[in-house]
């Protein structure tokens, strides 16, 4: 009996434990969705609520580490200048423990991007540390 309970408490935290990870995941694709979606409408301040505190940003004629304020900023000037006709994830995957890559295709008119973003898990969620919009 003692062997059976054993066995029972085991499977019990096994479970709660991979329901936890399911979770995670989840929420880790859905944040890179509602990522994917801000560039996709060029909505720098919806972008900008997954910033982490300091981002490595690269756009045309900026590139560095910034503050989330400086990076929105950035990313508005970048969307006015090269609005989105496009945007689309050609790959993605996770590249650690809850971590998030992503590349795309930004077309704005007559330019097109090559888009990279990495997501990782934060204390308050998931956050967008990496985002480089290169010209093709």
């Amino acid at each position: 009996m003692r062997t059976f309970i054993v066995i029972l408490i085991s499977l019990f935290s096994f479970s709660i434990h991979a329901s936890n990870e399911d979770t995670l995941t989840l929420s880790l694709n859905d944040a890179g969705d509602d990522i994917a979606s801000a560039i996709r409408e060029g909505d720098a301040s919806k972008l900008a609520a997954f910033f982490a505190s300091t981002i490595e940003l690269s756009v045309p004629g900026k590139k560095g580490s910034y503050s989330k304020t400086q990076a929105e900023m950035i990313m508005r000037e970048f969307f006015e200048t090269y609005p989105p006709t496009s945007f689309t994830i050609t790959a993605e995957g996770k590249s650690a423990a809850y971590s998030l890559y992503a590349i795309g295709s930004y077309v704005s008119d007559a330019k097109t991007f090559k888009t990279y973003y990495l997501i990782r898990r934060a204390d308050t969620g998931f956050t967008l540390h990496i985002l480089k919009f290169e010209e093709k």
